[in-house]
């Protein structure tokens, strides 16, 4: 399972800088970040850790921050300017 998450972010997040099933590759991160708290960031808090506690991992802050932006990306589309809206014009 560990290769197929690697394989979602890496194609998701260039679907998303190329514009291209984006909607999908949201979806696919978003599941991706809730699997990576629940298993990992959870224990460690909210915040990050930025070196102040040796040996402990990072919160779950930035995970929080990656699923907004898929949301707002699942809820609004690709943009204007994505290989999507040439493809499907409305």
């Amino acid at each position: 399972l560990a290769v197929l998450a690697a394989f979602v972010e890496f194609l998701g997040g260039l679907a998303m800088v190329f514009g291209i099933l984006v909607r999908p590759a949201a979806v696919g991160l978003i599941l991706v970040m809730l699997v990576a708290i629940a298993k990992v960031h959870w224990p460690n808090g909210f915040f990050i850790n930025w070196g102040l506690q040796p040996g402990k991992g990072h919160g779950y802050e930035m995970n929080l921050a990656l699923i907004a932006m898929a949301l707002a990306v699942l809820v609004g589309g690709a943009g204007i300017l994505s290989i999507d809206r040439l493809i499907n014009p409305w």
